[in-house]
């Protein structure tokens, strides 16, 4: 198939790889042409644009940080002539494997609708190794016929696919809730570890009961394991986009009159992180915030 990509980041770089490998034709395209260099040494071509890589795209897959970026790239911030969504042939399928917002995507659908395109939200769970490992759970919003299309290039990236609805945002909301779930996850274990390291227990121990004796997750054991090492580099998804997907929650709860008071707190806990310069960390850093406020080990220094 003839795939368009847009952005290599630490996601999107091994899933164009697993394209590829797929046997998948790619033309991508990134902000720093140095990242699309790497994958045009494997096979792809190297596009100038992203109008260069949607122009001859039956599918084009993009996988960006957030609603701006993917706005900017879809539907202008480019230079006249340089937007891809414009450059994307009638009939083609946009795949957006990025977490973004229910209003974001709303509005992408009815764009691609008026220019006889197709569209799917197939955002993805996992990190950067289960990318790399083509382990993403992918979650596809959109007509079975658009979703069928790109079926091919799900199974390559992933292991499995939920299909949410024949709404693309249905897809987009799945992946916010997700994302709060896991926030709620890392907050415990920031309040609990605080609580344990102050009255001098072994974080590991602990972690061995939570892992044994209650939930038996991977989650638990991955996320558990970095927050007691307090190894949050190389960062698998930064703690600044752990606030925007948080902020995203707030934004859908309050379009349906849903409160989710937890991400408030989280939303005012990740600020506090990034005030002390946790940005850059791996989102699991909002830990730090919990240890902090507990006057736990003020001197030392988090990181990897």
């Amino acid at each position: 198939m003839r795939v368009g990509f847009i952005g290599l980041g630490n996601m999107g770089e091994p899933m164009a790889r697993n394209l590829i490998r797929a046997g998948h034709r790619l033309t991508i395209y990134n902000r720093t042409r140095q990242r699309a260099e790497a994958l045009g040494s494997e096979g792809a071509r190297v596009a100038d644009t992203p109008a260069d890589a949607a122009a001859d795209a039956e599918v084009l897959v993009t996988m960006l940080s957030d609603d701006r970026a993917v706005r900017s790239v879809l539907l202008g911030g480019q230079p006249e002539g340089t937007s891809a969504i414009d450059a994307l042939a009638p009939e083609a399928v946009h795949m957006s494997a990025s977490t973004i917002g229910i209003e974001c995507s709303k509005e992408l659908e009815r764009e691609h609708r008026v220019r006889c395109q197709g569209y799917v939200a197939a955002p993805v769970i996992g990190r950067a190794e289960a990318a790399r490992d083509k382990a993403l759970w992918v979650i596809a919003g959109g007509t079975q016929e658009n979703i069928e299309r790109c079926r091919p290039l799900m199974e390559a990236i992933g292991r499995g696919i939920t299909i949410a609805g024949e709404e693309p945002w249905m897809a987009n909301l799945t992946k916010i809730a997700v994302n709060f779930m896991l926030a709620t996850v890392l907050e415990s274990f920031g309040e609990v570890y605080a609580m344990l390291e102050k009255s001098g227990m072994d974080l590991h121990s602990f972690l061995d009961v939570v892992n044994n004796g209650a939930f038996r997750s991977p989650v638990y054991a991955n996320y558990g394991g970095m927050i007691a090492d307090r190894k949050y580099e190389p960062a698998g998804f930064s703690l600044k986009l752990g606030l925007k997907d948080t902020e995203l929650a707030l934004e859908a709860g309050e379009a349906v009159q849903a409160p989710l008071p937890f991400a408030s707190v989280l939303r005012d806990h990740y600020l506090q992180a990034l005030a002390h310069g946790h940005g850059e960390l791996d989102w699991s850093a909002l830990a730090e915030v919990a240890r902090h406020n507990a006057g736990v080990g003020r001197t030392q220094k988090a990181g990897g």
